[in-house]
């Protein structure tokens, strides 16, 4: 095993532990519900999340899924799920290209390009949930599907830096 990791380029390692930590911080904030909050009064709030809503009155809270859905959220919802599963997409192909199909060079460009895939529709989606304009302060599910995308298209970057480097590298 030890061997096996001893050949796998150092960027192809670097480029999949930026993918799974963006595959994380996608899915804790993708699956709470923490994208917007709004202070209602001294002793209650309110948070919004992708698919629910929750009213906060001092020990009490109560959720519901969101029903009554305008264009832009459902669409917000559409471009997390996609980069959702480009993201596991992505980290299925660099984990076949470390230890399975070591020397399918085109790995890197999938992965690379599902990882480009993945970060562009998260951030996609927080831009939609931005434009809705809802009254209240973005919190950290928010944030963190920011940084989740933001870290899908660094390692998608890496993922192709890393297959023109290793053309180069065995063309010598």
């Amino acid at each position: 095993m030890a061997d096996s990791i001893a050949n796998i380029p150092p960027m192809v390692i670097g480029g999949s532990i930026i993918s799974a930590g963006s595959l994380i911080l996608h899915i804790v904030g993708f699956s709470t519900t923490y994208w917007l909050k709004k202070n209602v009064d001294r002793n209650s709030f309110f948070h919004l999340g992708l698919w629910k809503s929750c009213q906060v009155s001092g020990e009490n809270e109560h959720c519901d899924y969101i029903k009554d859905q305008n264009a832009r959220f459902k669409a917000s919802e559409a471009m997390e799920c996609l980069a959702l599963l480009a993201f596991v997409a992505a980290m299925v192909c660099a984990i076949l290209k470390m230890f399975v199909l070591k020397n399918q060079r085109m790995l890197f460009v999938v992965t690379g390009l599902l990882n480009l895939l993945a970060g562009g529709c998260a951030l996609v989606g927080v831009i939609v949930f931005a434009s809705m304009k809802l009254d209240g302060h973005f919190h950290y599910s928010f944030g963190l599907c920011i940084v989740g995308g933001i870290g899908g298209v660094f390692s998608g970057i890496i993922f192709i830096l890393a297959w023109h480097w290793v053309k180069d590298y065995e063309g010598m």
